[in-house]
């Protein structure tokens, strides 16, 4: 008959546990170590920040001339009196349409953006001042960075991006409960390649979302779970992801919403004690209606859909043509049935597979070895995680899961469209990244861990699929794709002019490469090394004393 541990031993092999955690802190303390791992992230999400030109993120041509045109004093621009939308420099506009779309054209095509361009503005439209889709703060808090040289002002909102995600993710660390952080090293180390890196380090308030998301509900569930100065810190983390969320995009604050949900479902508090903390959920919830009311964007579009496919398409999807689609009113069985089985391509554009996973404008696309890497270690963890589920993490995980096919698969419904039309993976960013967190959600008792050789394995993955994803993107604005080959100067049709000759694409690429592989090393096995060490003696200590 197997005995369990007594009292005394079961808080000896936990004070064994926490102990070995504690000397994980890095090399020569906490504050060296946090230096310079945050060193290493801003060099390795830094030179995701210069592979790409001007206008190389997602819909820039929107998000930009929305940051040139805003601030909190109003509009900036010019209105054009023919309702053509607001002037903007003809630089901006020339810049980025001069490529996008066309992969196998280089950035070289770009005027001087620095300023220098003596041609007049021009009225353009497809903006926040003249569309408001989105809320208004992302955009006038980029204005607060505006020069008259267009390339410093896009890669000051980039590395504006990229401090918010480090700021919060280092502060949350630190703040959350040791058996936490294991969630949030291994949660932000599956999902970066290739588009969280690419995303967190452009001009898309998307950047912000997934930020507000992915950190949003590891800080109420550590609050949730603890008491005194950190669960304050951590609370005001909470309240801070919800301005993020409610200042990017819409739709993030409803994936907080959901997250938040689960983090009080996945939390052991109950009773009294919940209801006294949930005043922070009642603050932000007023905080997001006031907003709302304020500026309610594109709520609209996120409730009702994008839009309807035109009727004038030419090359009209197949079953649209059937007797019972034609019908007034009738039901798009057929989409649907199409659409069912065909989301899960959206999930796997976030791990860089084709041809929804393509970076930039959907027209840089990867090599599989990248899918291949990221899919490898997330099946493998996955398999490794199942052993620890109980009944709370698989109903949350698969709420998360169900949210991550019924969201996407409700709205093309809506507006008659196929799977890859309209709803591209970065708008499932945050709810893919709250997925995999719950996957990897351990407990005081028994936090997430794999063998060291598994974190390897891990190290060695995730690192190659950076490097290459890295270098294609690089390569894809440097020379266009037509080139092929390691050395991205060979030749080089475009880089950042404000660059010193030492500073090549390659020399970027291999910092990069370099420094992100490091930031792994430190985190997955340096750090969780010792920890796999504490819970292999508690497990010896229970085999002795049944």
């Amino acid at each position: 008959m197997k005995a369990r541990l007594s009292g005394r031993d079961s808080k000896w092999a936990l004070r064994i546990r926490d102990r070995v955690t504690l000397a994980t802190k890095g090399v020569g303390g906490p504050v060296l170590s946090t230096l310079a791992i945050s060193l290493l992230l801003l060099l390795s999400l830094g030179s995701w920040a210069f592979a790409s030109a001007v206008g190389g993120g997602p819909d820039d041509d929107y998000h930009l001339t929305s940051v040139w045109c805003s601030s909190f004093s109003g509009d900036t621009c010019e209105v054009d009196p023919n309702g053509e939308g607001v002037f903007i420099p003809e630089a901006l506009r020339e810049g980025i349409y001069c490529y996008y779309h066309q992969p196998t054209r280089s950035a070289g095509c770009q005027p001087f953006l620095d300023g220098s361009d003596s041609r007049p503005d021009v009225p353009f439209a497809h903006n926040n001042p003249s569309r408001n889709l989105y809320p208004d703060t992302y955009y006038q808090v980029g204005n607060l960075l505006k020069t008259e040289n267009i390339e410093r002002t896009a890669l000051s909102i980039r590395f504006l991006n990229i401090g918010v995600f480090l700021t919060l993710g280092i502060a949350l660390f630190w703040a959350l409960p040791l058996h936490r952080r294991n969630t949030l090293v291994w949660m932000w180390a599956l999902t970066m390649v290739p588009m969280v890196m690419f995303i967190v380090a452009s001009s898309n308030p998307s950047a912000w979302a997934l930020t507000a998301v992915g950190g949003g509900w590891l800080a109420l569930l550590g609050y949730l779970e603890t008491r005194g100065a950190r669960a304050g810190v951590l609370a005001s983390l909470y309240l801070l992801c919800a301005v993020l969320a409610v200042s990017s995009r819409v739709d993030s604050v409803l994936y907080l919403g959901l997250a938040s949900l689960l983090a009080v479902f996945l939390s052991q508090t109950r009773g009294v004690l919940l209801l006294r903390k949930m005043w922070i959920a009642l603050v932000g919830v007023l905080f997001v209606v006031a907003r709302l009311i304020a500026n309610p964007a594109n709520l609209e579009r996120v409730i009702e859909g994008l839009g309807q496919r035109s009727g004038g398409n030419e090359n009209p999807l197949p079953w649209t043509q059937s007797t019972e689609v034609l019908e007034s009113g009738a039901f798009d069985w057929s989409l649907l049935w199409n659409n069912l089985w065909s989301v899960p391509g959206l999930w796997l554009g976030t791990f860089g597979g084709h041809p929804w996973g393509s970076l930039g404008w959907l027209d840089t696309k990867l090599p599989q070895i990248v899918l291949f890497c990221t899919l490898t270690v997330l099946a493998g963890v996955i398999f490794a995680a199942l052993k620890s589920f109980d009944t709370k993490k698989s109903l949350s995980l698969a709420v998360a899961m169900g949210a991550l096919w019924i969201m996407p698969l409700y709205l093309l419904q809506l507006g008659g469209f196929q799977v890859g039309e309209e709803i591209q993976p970065r708008y499932l960013l945050p709810l893919t990244v709250l997925a995999v967190g719950i996957l990897v959600l351990g407990s005081a008792q028994r936090p997430f861990t794999l063998s060291v050789r598994q974190q390897w394995f891990a190290v060695v993955a995730l690192s190659l699929a950076n490097a290459v994803a890295l270098h294609t993107n690089l390569r894809r604005y440097v020379t266009g794709t037509l080139v092929e080959g390691f050395n991205l100067e060979s030749p080089q049709e475009w880089w950042w002019p404000f660059m010193p000759e030492l500073i090549s694409p390659t020399f970027v690429w291999a910092i990069g490469t370099l420094s992100f592989a490091l930031v792994l090393w430190a985190l997955l096995v340096k750090r969780m090394g010792p920890q796999i060490e504490a819970s292999e003696r508690v497990e010896d200590l229970e085999r002795v004393v049944r």
